[in-house]
């Protein structure tokens, strides 16, 4: 499906085609994901907590960094 959508003095966007296309109804609920600056996916969970659904893959991924305990345990010690 390819279609073009213009956005008025507003903000606001018909997704009339989108509807119909995805067979939207009244409460239905989307996970909007922002791939890059000019693309973003709709992806249709239904029945999933959207919050459960942020806590398992977050937004913001962090390097996680290795702690070292003995190093961290001298520093303690030696101040």
């Amino acid at each position: 499906m390819t279609s073009i959508v213009q956005v008025d003095n507003k903000f606001n966007m018909s997704l009339k085609k989108v509807k119909d296309a995805l067979d939207i109804q009244p409460n239905d609920t989307f996970f909007i994901q922002r791939v890059n600056t000019h693309t973003f996916t709709l992806k249709k969970i239904g029945d999933i907590d959207p919050f459960i659904e942020a806590v398992k893959k977050p937004a913001h991924l962090h390097t996680k960094r290795k702690i070292n305990l003995d190093r961290l345990e001298d520093e303690q010690w030696s101040t």
